[in-house]
């Protein structure tokens, strides 16, 4: 009896990680159709109560291998995006630069969409409901899960819950999958200030 119930476990173990690997590899399928994205962005912040944190506005562009632009323009400027080897997030409001290694975006969820990468994807639990793909980090960080929800093959949202509870998700709209190379030549203005981040 024993025997009988440690085979089914087993079984049950097995079937889990299949499951996984099916939803995982599925999504990937999805978000690899494409080698660009350019969308408009709504993004609200949410307490674990449902109460809203904020709200703001801006675009997004992604381009393969590793092309990032997140540009938040209302109700304040930020951006983020890659240039070369490294991540830099810039707020003209303060004229400063925050410089890090591209290895740090590897925890940013965006780089799910543009990456197939094993080092990205191998951190990740991947479990499908419908249309919506949740991704559950096998380490403990500040990212606890990210929803990504899907309208056919398209990315439609992106949830990202935190440590503290807060959920940012971000709604796309607009979608286009042709960016030029120009929307990532973002230049910082020469006097801001720079807070280099990498090791």
């Amino acid at each position: 009896m024993l025997k009988l119930f440690k085979v089914v476990c087993l079984s049950a173990l097995v079937l889990s990680m299949q499951a996984f690997a099916d939803a995982k590899s599925d999504l990937q399928s999805k978000l690899m159709q494409y080698t660009a994205l350019k969308a408009d962005f709504s993004q609200t912040v949410t307490r674990k109560d449902g109460s809203v944190v904020s709200t703001s506005t801006g675009t997004l562009a992604l381009k393969k291998p590793g092309n990032l632009m997140l540009h938040t323009l209302n109700p304040d400027e930020q951006v983020l995006f890659t240039k070369g080897n490294t991540v830099n997030y810039y707020d003209p409001f303060v004229n400063q630069v925050t410089i890090f290694n591209v290895k740090d975006l590897y925890t940013s969820p965006f780089s799910l969409l543009t990456s197939k990468d094993e080092k990205i994807w191998g951190q990740y639990d991947v479990t499908v409901n419908g249309s919506s793909y949740t991704l559950i980090p096998h380490k403990k960080a500040e990212v606890t899960q990210i929803v990504l929800t899907l309208n056919g093959d398209h990315v439609q949202e992106l949830k990202v819950t935190m440590k503290d509870g807060n959920t940012n998700s971000y709604a796309l709209s607009n979608l286009a999958y042709s960016v030029s190379d120009s929307e990532f030549n973002y230049e910082v203005p020469a006097d801001a200030q720079i807070d280099d981040e990498r090791n």
